[in-house]
């Protein structure tokens, strides 16, 4: 985002059902914990390698905590104890979809070789879960090791990144930083750069910043993520709340604002989604 006001217009902030269930006692709300979970994402970094497979802070799991036991009715995750309601395929729709509060997988983190298929099963913090015929928890690959293509972040070890080798095969190794030698296209599901910030030129072979608004992307150049190469090749802003926009030939929408049918002239405009159904 260009800046904090404009991130706060064009992103989606529908809090009302997590609110009434603190409000009504089936979520227990913890200050301390939620404020320690918001200064670790102030501090997280842009680059891939640092973020990459890093579990979510206890803190931040620790900031909404259910109460509803095992085979009480629930409408989110959050008013479980367990952390799982099962059955709201409807969520976020104006129909309350009742699920049922699961009982808890396990109290433990999973070891090396266990089944991590259960929702909310956590490995140990030296694997990952690797889902495939079985679906188990797999010892993290080090650096220069063989790895898994489809969890390029999660399948190595903290600072490497599995770089596809191949269409099925790859090795851990670290992205290339700005100034370093890259690969435009990418290969498998492996990002070009390490820093989001940066993409790799086609010319130079290098980890460049993105274009910035105004900038030249004619050649095939990535702008900056709140912006889009138009049909003149230059990098322009996407359209915040109020503005013109086109779902199918863009320019697509700003954040999490979504391209509604406007009231001028029948264009589509740029919106905030409807705020959903608080269920209780």
């Amino acid at each position: 985002m260009p800046d904090v006001a404009t991130c706060k217009a064009a992103t989606q902030t529908d809090t009302a059902q997590l609110s009434a269930d603190v409000a009504s006692g089936k979520t227990k709300y913890d200050g301390k914990a939620a404020a320690a979970c918001l200064d670790m994402f102030r501090s997280e970094s842009c680059n891939l390698s640092v973020q990459g497979g890093q579990p979510e802070p206890q803190a931040c799991k620790d900031a909404f905590k259910g109460t509803v036991v095992a085979g009480g009715v629930c409408y989110a995750d959050t008013e479980c104890a367990s952390g799982d309601c099962s059955g709201t395929v409807c969520s976020g729709s104006s129909t309350c979809c009742p699920g049922v509060c699961r009982a808890s997988a396990s109290a433990s983190t999973i070891p090396v070789g266990g089944d991590c298929s259960g929702s909310g099963a956590t490995c140990v913090s030296d694997a990952f879960c690797s889902y495939g015929l079985t679906t188990t928890c797999q010892a993290k690959a080090a650096m220069g090791q063989a790895c898994d293509v489809s969890l390029p972040a999660e399948s190595c070890v903290g600072g490497a990144y599995c770089m596809a080798d191949g269409p099925t095969t790859g090795t851990c190794g670290k992205l290339p930083t700005e100034g370093q030698t890259c690969q435009p296209t990418g290969i498998g599901y492996v990002l070009a750069c390490d820093s989001l910030l940066d993409y790799c030129d086609s010319v130079s072979l290098k980890c460049v910043p993105k274009i910035a608004i105004g900038g030249d992307c004619s050649t095939g150049a990535t702008c900056v993520a709140y912006a889009t190469c138009d049909s003149t090749g230059q990098c322009v802003s996407r359209p915040r709340a109020g503005e013109s926009c086109d779902d199918f030939n863009g320019p697509h929408c700003l954040g999490s604002l979504e391209c509604t049918s406007g009231t001028a002239g029948g264009g589509s405009l740029c919106a905030l989604p409807p705020a959903t159904t608080v269920c209780q």
